[in-house]
């Protein structure tokens, strides 16, 4: 894991960040948050969470999946 983010860290937007097969990438599934404060002094506020995201994903990851090995 760690030599994958070293070669790819200027993609990494932060933790979570999920990168599929396919190309597609998320950071933060499912959150949608704020910053209070200051840069650099603030805090996030988590405004909605969507619990469902997660099967969602794993529904694209298996959907990405099955088109590269259906040849």
């Amino acid at each position: 894991m760690m030599r994958d983010y070293r070669a790819h860290r200027e993609a990494v937007q932060g933790s979570p960040h999920l990168f599929f097969a396919d190309g597609y990438d998320v950071h933060n599934p499912g959150v949608q948050l704020r910053w209070e404060g200051e840069q650099g002094a603030g805090f996030p506020v988590v405004d909605s969470d969507d619990p469902l995201v997660f099967e969602r994903l794993l529904r694209h990851a298996a959907a990405a999946d099955r088109s590269t090995t259906a040849t």
